[in-house]
């Protein structure tokens, strides 16, 4: 094989140029060169059982270069080809059933690449002859190596991926997906698989991965069927539209996965997030009566009620809420944490207004006192039971405490918050 590689070398040294104007001598080079060319496939395909590599090597004057053009249409040169990586993909499976190590990438990366090849061989196959007759030479051997192989592309993205190489896990997924409706496998009733769902959902996060947002909408809604990923799925289906600028997009899939995952912080605060940046206060306000309206015992929306009402400053308002929120769910700690904060809030605005209160009406400032204290008295138990149920999360109620011991005159339980202050708030 080795000497006919060689004399076609040389054949091949003439110019190959195709169009109007080439000489007798020229089209006459062509033909031999291509006749050349067609027997080298030949002779690779007679080479596949007994040694695909070489198979494969004596393809490469066929498959590259300038030449290549000459045979480009040639359906037996993609067959070949698929076939010289098939037998070496098996050869290296073989390895593996018998206990030694095989070359994982070699053989995806194979497999890959035969789907590629014989979608080139089947499109071929079956273009009319110049009689306009279509016959397939191809179409069952096609068929029964891409239904073989089709599981490895699965194997394959899942090989990429581990190995952080997120482009071609996405290409081994993709392929999975897609040939499922090809024609040649159309009789095996693949496409309605949970496994092209997975597939998916992996092609998805592959794209992610690559920040491709384009990419990622490309079988987003197909993966949101795999129940398992669900719910990451949609989530990478907002990102994606959020990366790409569809504000409305964006919008439609928060409000659609609101109400479908409600425990889900990251939807709805993706909504809390925008419509605050937007000023759209009323619109938010709406959309939280339609979520608790659809489900009345989602402490999260109940929540927000009382978050809106805080940041409008309507304290009084967000306390009913909070309470609300905690009677659904009474550790809410977000609602704990806050219903504190509006009665520590409510002592404040009331140490302002009476700043102007004579200091010598002592009457006033013993009214004065016990109304504060009484804030207090209100803002202490839901820090105390924060500190009992998320003894970790200090953000939410050591300056509560303190405040609350404070205003009090708590002077143990004071000295004991103290120590636990960082340095800077003592």
């Amino acid at each position: 094989m080795k000497k006919l590689l060689l004399s076609v070398t040389m054949m091949l040294a003439v110019a190959v140029v195709f169009g109007q104007g080439l000489s007798k001598e020229e089209l006459k080079a062509q033909k031999k060169a291509k006749k050349a060319l067609m027997g080298v496939i030949a002779d690779a395909e007679k080479a596949l059982l007994d040694n695909p590599q070489a198979a494969l090597d004596a393809l490469a004057p066929a498959l590259e270069g300038e030449h290549k053009a000459l045979v480009a249409n040639e359906p037996q040169l993609w067959y070949v080809c698929a076939m010289a990586k098939q037998g070496i993909m098996n050869q290296e499976l073989l390895k593996s059933q018998e206990g030694q190590p095989m070359n994982e990438a070699l053989v995806y990366k194979y497999c890959y690449e035969i789907f590629q090849d014989l979608a080139i061989c089947d499109s071929l196959d079956n273009l009319p002859d110049e009689k306009g007759r279509v016959k397939p030479a191809y179409a069952e051997q096609i068929k029964k190596v891409l239904y073989e192989n089709r599981n490895q592309l699965f194997n394959g993205g899942a090989y990429f991926y581990n190995q952080e190489d997120f482009k071609s896990a996405y290409n081994q997924f993709d392929t999975f997906i897609s040939s499922a409706s090809s024609p040649r496998l159309a009789e095996f009733g693949l496409v309605e698989s949970e496994y092209n769902n997975i597939a998916a959902y992996y092609a998805t996060l592959c794209a992610m991965r690559l920040e491709d947002y384009k990419l990622v909408l490309d079988y987003v809604d197909l993966a949101v069927k795999d129940s398992a990923n669900a719910e990451s799925a949609y989530q990478f289906k907002a990102e994606a539209y959020v990366n790409l600028g569809d504000t409305v997009a964006w919008i439609n899939t928060l409000k659609e996965c609101s109400a479908k995952y409600p425990s889900n912080v990251y939807f709805y605060q993706s909504l809390i997030q925008y419509y605050d940046s937007k000023g759209k206060q009323d619109e938010l306000i709406a959309f939280a009566d339609e979520m608790i309206a659809s489900d009345p015992k989602n402490p999260l929306f109940v929540y927000v009620k009382g978050y809106l009402a805080q940041q409008s400053e309507k304290t009084d308002e967000a306390i009913e809420w909070y309470k609300k929120t905690l009677e659904v769910d009474p550790n809410y700690e977000n609602a704990m944490g806050n219903l504190g904060l509006c009665y520590i809030q409510k002592a404040q605005a009331y140490s302002n207004s009476q700043s102007s209160s004579k200091i010598t009406d002592r009457a006033q400032l013993k009214k004065d006192k016990e109304i504060l204290q009484g804030f207090f008295s209100e803002a202490l138990p839901y820090y105390e039971k924060l500190r009992e149920i998320a003894p970790d999360k200090t953000n939410l109620w050591l300056n509560g405490l303190y405040q609350c011991y404070y205003g009090l005159n708590m002077e143990d339980k004071l000295n004991e918050i103290e120590s636990l202050l960082p340095k800077d708030e003592e």
